[in-house]
């Protein structure tokens, strides 16, 4: 029988509700160059799409594990000597863990759905930040299982509410997320917030996922590894990679690292039971590793001196438009900004930033996508281009702030 016109195959219903901004929105810059008219991408934290580099010493460790041959499957949970590596900077940084408690996964995003997946059944509730990386809200909707969210307060440095978290817990909460540098504020949480996310999830017997993917980008202040302070009594998932701290995002190289495992020896072995399904992450860059964890700090240092130029730029730049404003971030490549909608004739973040695509050809991403109000005007900007492409593009938004 033929087939009709009309559709014969449709979509999960899981599907509907799987969004991630960061790259949906692309699609309406798309069009713009179909049309000849280039475009400014400040919506994806890519380092290597503004010319940042990985370190010398991985590229050649890469390079020499392909030359040599290591082109097969690695062990479900990665290479030993690698899992090795990370056990002993984990050591250094106070975090709890060892080497049969890390698996190396295909970039941090393949960690966080480990252990979603491993945990959650339909109708299980994950806290997560808003505003927050959607990842999270992606995985959680593809599970059936439900998001709840908690405020970050613009008005108070972006920190939570301990007592507004409480208030949310039911007895179908199972995780509490917390990402630390934020992304999408760039906020770096102090010993006390972090001391606080333990307390509680200590009292609810919550499973806590710490996202610290940028915990080396980081210009005032020092980034404590919430694992470092749990005790032993609280089991932390840390995910990390080598995509933003080593500007190596195309390598898809992350790991999870189990701490206070024998709180969670079922769900450990959840987590090794989809790893081997799925055989492994891929194999040179694990080669890379041991590397990454050894280097010393020149590179990290030369990294922040070039970000924090162009830091410094983006929050002098923003906040001398009249009726723009941005936070001062502590860590990663992002700043959080802010539009008073009222003196515009937009009634949404999300029509703010596709008018001014449309206007000037500079791509953001509206707050709502990453859980803020829409009618709040948050934008989240990439400062990760050089200086004078920032400086064009902030003068490009003035002009069109000043114009409406």
């Amino acid at each position: 029988m033929p087939y009709s016109n009309s559709p014969v195959f449709i979509p999960a219903q899981r599907v509907q509700n799987y969004h991630y901004a960061i790259r949906n929105i692309v699609t309406h810059a798309r069009k713009l160059e179909d049309q000849g008219k280039p475009v400014t991408y400040l919506n994806i934290g890519d380092p290597v799409l503004y010319g940042f580099q990985p370190p010398q010493e991985l590229i050649e460790a890469n390079i020499r594990a392909l030359q040599e041959g290591h082109n097969g499957y690695s062990p479900s949970s990665g290479r030993h000597e690698a899992l090795e590596a990370l056990a002993r900077d984990a050591e250094t940084r106070g975090i709890p863990t060892s080497p049969d408690n890390i698996i190396i996964t295909f970039g941090a995003s393949e960690a966080a759905d480990l252990v979603c997946t491993s945990m959650l059944n339909p109708g299980d509730e994950v806290l997560t930040p808003a505003p927050g990386y959607p990842l999270y809200s992606a995985i959680i909707a593809k599970l059936n299982a439900r998001e709840v969210r908690y405020t970050l307060n613009p008005e108070d440095g972006w920190l939570p509410d301990p007592e507004e978290i409480e208030s949310r817990i039911t007895p179908r909460t199972k995780i509490l997320v917390v990402i630390n540098p934020n992304n999408p504020t760039g906020e770096l949480y102090s010993r006390e917030t972090l001391q606080q996310f333990v307390e509680i999830a200590r009292k609810h017997r919550l499973l806590i996922i710490t996202d610290e993917v940028y915990h080396k980008l980081v210009y005032q202040g020092r980034h404590i590894p919430l694992a470092s302070i749990a005790g032993d009594d609280v089991a932390v998932i840390t995910i990390d990679s080598l995509s933003k701290n080593y500007m190596a995002p195309g390598w898809r190289t992350g790991w999870l690292m189990i701490t206070n495992g024998w709180l969670v020896p079922d769900v450990r072995k959840a987590f090794i039971k989809l790893a081997d399904a799925r055989l492994c992450a891929p194999m040179a860059p694990q080669y890379a590793i041991r590397a990454a964890m050894e280097m010393g700090p020149e590179y990290n240092r030369s990294l922040l001196g070039r970000l924090r130029e162009q830091r410094e730029v983006t929050i002098s730049s923003l906040n001398s438009i009249d009726g723009f404003s941005c936070n001062s971030p502590d860590g990663a490549f992002y700043v959080m900004g802010k539009i008073d909608l009222d003196a515009t004739p937009f009634r949404t973040d999300e029509e703010f930033v596709l008018a001014f695509l449309r206007e000037k050809q500079v791509l953001f991403v509206h707050g709502s996508g990453f859980g803020a109000p829409a009618a709040g005007g948050y934008v989240r900007i990439v400062y990760l281009p050089d200086t004078p492409t920032l400086e064009e593009v902030y003068q490009k938004l003035a002009d069109f702030i000043q114009h409406l």
